[in-house]
């Protein structure tokens, strides 16, 4: 009898406990790894200061309001495109790790939340000065043609 009920239990725990992507809370379903796959296919460009990838991974419909306190206006795929074209000109090194706090997939739209610790290398008259950023962020996705694309966040 005792042995039936701790069967019983542990197949109830079993029955009870879901999978999570690693190192977080977030259910490790088919949708969340695929934005998940964007979002490091996202950092591997930035990381290689590849302004191509980086548009080739942003939706037609990329919209972001930017951020007013940091000078940064808002910004579409067409000024989308010129930016990157210029802002790794004096960028000699990146690197961003992400601690990825939430993902949620409703459709075509998708949503992953962040922190983000940013250093980067700048020429400089006098050299390489390095630099360092950290904030949270938030990146939006859509489905385009079957695809995850970035519609805000880069």
């Amino acid at each position: 009898m005792r042995t039936a009920l701790l069967l019983a239990t542990a197949a109830a725990l079993l029955a009870c406990s879901h999978a999570t992507l690693p190192g977080t809370e977030i259910p490790d379903s088919p949708q969340n790894r695929e934005l998940l796959d964007a979002f490091s296919k996202y950092r591997n460009a930035l990381e290689s200061r590849d302004a191509t990838s980086l548009l080739d991974l942003a939706a037609p419909t990329y919209a972001d309001a930017g951020d007013p306190s940091h000078g940064i206006g808002p910004t579409d795929y067409a000024s989308l495109q010129r930016k990157l074209q210029t802002d790794f000109t004096r960028v000699t090194g990146l690197k961003l790790e992400a601690t990825i706090k939430n993902i949620e997939v409703k459709g075509d739209e998708g949503r992953l939340d962040y922190f983000q610790v940013l250093r980067y290398a700048i020429k400089t008259p006098t050299g390489e000065s390095w630099k360092s950023e950290s904030d949270d962020a938030r990146m939006r996705f859509v489905r385009v043609k079957g695809e995850w694309k970035i519609a805000s966040g880069l």
